[in-house]
């Protein structure tokens, strides 16, 4: 990647330029530059890149409200890109609606609730069935023999797994431990309950691994406890939704699953299926 990706965007392109950038190219520059963002901006970026439909209907109040903060700041996070004001910023992704992409138009129809009296629970279930299926067939689609072998490697090397996963992470975490459970390996599912969390990762040793498990709305909590893990030098195995998710910079190795967006049944299909498989691999070993 050439230096010049991660210029101030003055340097990137003139005022007019910009105001004819893709959704694709703003995205890729987006991507290109989050390191270098301000924790702030960081979940203003996230945002855009995650539901970029909210991004093209909502309004500025809005959209600040829902990021927990000041519109002001939404107005900064477009001229870091070069844009005069948020409006300006905004067009790129309602031109994506509008122009090229009937399938993000079809998103923001697919989730918005029917009307109480038309609602066909049948219709419902084949929603929720064809969800999970399409979740498994990305995961078959994207995760690689390589990446598979390195995470059951890391398993079976970790004397002790710690494993961190709350709201709907949490049944992923617990299948996970279940299964190590019955493959007689050491862990521990992570108690952010009692608050006894940080604490339980103070105990461990370079020989451990901790499987972080989180999709957005990120957790807190675990992205802490990432964080945390990852400055006292131990391994990381991460599953997770997209590249920007804050679980993945710190990560070891990370596995994308779950992500789609179409629907407002958010499956957990594939992260199961992904741990089904980890676990029956390690038990064969």
């Amino acid at each position: 990647m050439n230096e010049n990706s991660f210029n101030r965007p003055a340097a990137v392109a003139s005022t007019g330029d910009v105001a004819q950038e893709t959704f694709e190219a703003l995205r890729q520059r987006l991507r290109n530059r989050f390191d270098q963002l301000s924790p702030h901006l960081q979940r203003i970026a996230r945002s855009a890149l995650e539901k970029p439909n909210d991004f093209a209907l909502n309004t500025v109040v809005g959209i600040a409200g829902d990021l927990d903060v000041q519109p002001s700041t939404l107005i900064r996070f477009a001229k870091e890109f070069g844009y005069r004001g948020f409006s300006e910023m905004q067009r790129v992704f309602r031109l994506r609606l509008i122009e090229g992409a009937p399938r993000a138009r079809e998103e923001v129809f697919a989730r918005q609730p029917a009307p109480r009296e038309a609602m066909d629970h049948g219709a419902l279930l084949n929603g929720c069935v064809d969800a999970l299926i399409a979740s498994l067939e990305d995961l078959r689609r994207t995760v690689s023999p390589e990446a598979l072998d390195k995470a059951t490697q890391m398993l079976r090397q970790a004397e002790h797994v710690y494993i961190a996963g709350l709201r709907r992470s949490r049944p992923i975490a617990t299948y996970l431990a279940y299964g190590l459970t019955r493959c007689e390996r050491q862990c521990s599912l992570l108690d952010f309950g009692s608050g006894m969390a940080a604490e339980q990762i103070a105990t461990m040793r370079s020989s451990d691994l901790l499987v972080a498990i989180a999709f957005t709305p990120y957790t807190q909590s675990v992205v802490d406890i990432t964080l945390d893990t990852h400055l006292s030098g131990k391994r990381i195995l991460v599953l997770t939704d997209v590249p920007e998710s804050p679980l993945a910079r710190h990560a070891d190795l990370t596995f994308l699953v779950d992500n789609s967006a179409t629907s407002q049944f958010r499956p957990i299909s594939g992260a199961i299926a992904l741990v089904q498989t980890l676990i029956t691999g390690l038990g064969a070993g």
